[in-house]
């Protein structure tokens, strides 16, 4: 119980902030938290192997930071993009719309999208029909063979598995 608990709290912490807190975060957000992480590691992983760094020559150590310091210069690059492209932390979705002066051109549009939608239900319905024919198909075939072999159970509403779907 000792351990229950306390992971039951957790994990109920963990889905309130993944529903709640997780979808609101801007990207900025993500980059700032993995530029702190990144640091946090890199001196946690100093602080712990310390004794095999001040063994090492210089030139080894910077090999060492290498990747860091490429990840940490990409996720810089990455805020100052944001931030250079991009106001406040939002994404702009522009408004496109066709001129007035192609009406032509969008009643192509609107005629090629609504054979789309046509031909995608028509696909949809051949499916469903399909679906709903090789069950009745199954039905059947357990239907004859179940008579055929005598079963047949009154206490319950179906005779097997297949009949229920």
């Amino acid at each position: 119980m000792e351990f229950f608990l306390p992971g039951l709290l957790f994990f109920i912490v963990a889905v309130v902030f993944t529903m709640v807190v997780a979808p609101k975060v801007t990207p900025m957000v993500a980059a700032v938290l993995s530029v702190v992480f990144l640091t946090y590691g890199v001196y946690d992983h100093y602080r712990f192997f310390a004794s095999e760094y001040r063994f090492s020559t210089w030139q080894q150590g910077l090999k060492i930071y290498s990747p860091f310091i490429m990840i940490a210069a990409i996720i810089i690059y990455i805020m100052y993009g944001m931030t250079a492209f991009f106001t406040n932390g939002s994404v702009p979705i522009p408004n496109i719309s066709l001129p007035n002066a192609l009406p032509a051109l969008s009643n192509t549009v609107n005629s090629v999208a609504n054979s789309f939608t046509e031909v995608t239900n028509n696909i949809g319905n051949t499916i469903t029909n399909s679906i709903n024919n090789t069950k009745s198909m199954i039905a059947n075939v357990n239907r004859g063979l179940n008579n055929s072999i005598g079963y047949t159970n009154r206490n319950k509403k179906s005779t097997s598995l297949f009949e229920a779907y």
